[in-house]
């Protein structure tokens, strides 16, 4: 009898160890099932829209890219040739448009073989060619096109385009930033009203990549701004348009 006792005990006791474990597992399910629910809720109660705005603003800097290309018989020819003619054209640039070193900047720098082809002879060195090239930085764009033929006069037989810029880029991302957001809160507006709904506030914002990209202009030959007895070279620097886009997440 007293062993029976014993026995009886333990199975109530496993019982109830068993319930508890049970119920600790199905409190673990519900809290799941809650938080899944919420989240659904959240989504369910957020809208969100994508949203561009930009402004166009007038260039401040103009950045212009030009070469000296010579030729001689020997490396060192071409490239003596090429090192006098560079000379002139940065005594232009820093005597009579008064640039500073910094803003002269050597991009590119070569010397190397002429070749001729012939159909019996194969290739035949003919000499040599070397070329220098810089990018300006111009901050007087109305004076732009006298810098275009001051430096083709003086031995840049090359010009490989100008760029218009700005140097107020962050400044100009603020004012593009404001109206992406109000174009953003607009169309969020309308979708939550034709939903009979009523935006509440911001969730999140992702702001995308802000444009600037440069106003150019093609290569022009040296013979545009060569003849000084023509008009000088006229070049117009219009506008940019800097952009940015938002995304942003509305509670409703």
């Amino acid at each position: 009898m007293k062993k029976g006792w014993k026995m009886a005990v333990v199975v109530m006791a496993a019982a109830v160890i068993g319930w508890f474990g049970i119920g600790k597992g199905e409190v673990g399910i519900v809290k799941a099932e809650t938080a899944a629910a919420s989240g659904s809720q959240t989504a369910l109660n957020t809208i969100t829209v994508g949203a561009t705005g930009s402004v166009m603003v007038d260039p401040d800097i103009a950045y212009v890219n030009a070469a000296v290309e010579t030729r001689g018989a020997t490396a060192g020819e071409a490239q003596q040739d090429n090192a006098n003619k560079f000379a002139a054209i940065e005594k232009v640039l820093y005597e009579k448009f008064g640039l500073s070193k910094k803003d002269v900047q050597t991009t590119g720098f070569y010397v190397q073989p002429e070749y001729n082809y012939m159909e019996k002879e194969g290739r035949k060195l003919i000499g040599y060619t070397a070329v220098h090239s810089v990018k300006v930085s111009y901050r007087k764009l109305d004076e732009i096109g006298k810098l275009l033929d001051a430096m083709s006069a003086a031995g840049a037989n090359r010009m490989d385009g100008v760029q218009f810029s700005t140097e107020k880029a962050d400044q100009y991302e603020l004012e593009a930033l404001k109206k992406a957001m109000a174009n953003a809160d607009a169309k969020a507006n309308v979708l939550a009203a034709s939903a009979k709904r009523q935006v509440k506030g911001v969730v999140n914002i992702v702001q995308g990549a802000a444009s600037a990209p440069p106003v150019m202009y093609a290569a022009m030959e040296k013979s545009m701004a060569a003849d000084s007895a023509s008009a000088p070279t006229s070049v117009q620097a219009g506008q940019i348009e800097i952009s940015t886009s938002v995304t942003v997440q509305y509670q409703m």
